[in-house]
């Protein structure tokens, strides 16, 4: 008869709320910021296209392409999930107006649209050679 470990059960729950409560992060997060879904929405859009430049010319879109893309996605969605954060956690900490609120606010939003800057660039250099390649392959310039 096998004995039953009780503690790894533990672990199992400890785990699984650790994994429950970051999903209620992202889904609180997705319900209370515009901006995040906005986010969402362009990386889904990328992916897509992505998936459309690996089938029409796969050997200028492959693994090191995927992995800067998906990096570059995963580092916005990130920064403005920390800028939610940080605000939200200025909010509480001030209860009424205060420049110093604002700055770090500010900066925070900068940092965020810094990163969607460079990934915007980041995904014009990836993407756009293998994409004018594909329009000359249909216009048969």
């Amino acid at each position: 008869m096998a004995i039953r470990n009780p503690n790894k059960k533990k672990m199992f729950f400890k785990l699984r709320n650790k994994f429950a409560n970051a999903f209620r992060g992202v889904y609180t997060a997705v319900k209370e910021e515009s901006s995040l879904i906005i986010h969402i929405i362009v990386s889904i859009a990328v992916i897509g296209l992505g998936i459309w430049l690996q089938r029409e010319v796969p050997s200028e879109f492959g693994y090191l392409q995927w992995t800067i893309v998906l990096l570059t996605i995963g580092s916005v969605i990130g920064f403005e999930l920390i800028n939610t954060m940080v605000e939200n956690f200025v909010d509480l900490l001030s209860f009424e107006y205060n420049i110093k609120a604002k700055k770090i606010k500010d900066i925070c939003a900068a940092a965020t649209l810094i990163n969607s800057i460079l990934a915007i660039a980041i995904g014009l250099l990836i993407m756009l050679p293998p994409l004018v390649n594909v329009i000359k392959i249909y216009l048969k310039i």
